[in-house]
């Protein structure tokens, strides 16, 4: 599935999102996953900045929409498609 199908997807059910879906997009995005030994995932962007920088993912579903807002932020192309 391209990066563009992928994130449509999520943007229709971002309740329903499996946590390799979201990885792939974030990292497709530019995020860098910071693995914790908790059940969450942080993931870091060189392009944002300040309180911006981070998003914190839990492995366990729901995944949250401010991921997608992050993803968003840090990829403006997506937002236009």
């Amino acid at each position: 599935m391209s990066v563009q199908k992928l994130y449509e997807k999520i943007k229709r059910n971002p309740k329903n999102v499996s946590f390799e879906d979201i990885n792939t997009l974030m990292e497709a995005g530019g995020f860098v996953r910071r693995c914790s030994k908790s059940s969450h995932n942080i993931y870091t962007h060189a392009d944002l900045h300040g309180i911006q920088d981070t998003v914190t993912i839990p492995f366990n579903r729901p995944i949250l929409k401010r991921a997608l807002k992050k993803f968003e932020l840090a990829n403006p192309d997506f937002r236009n498609e």
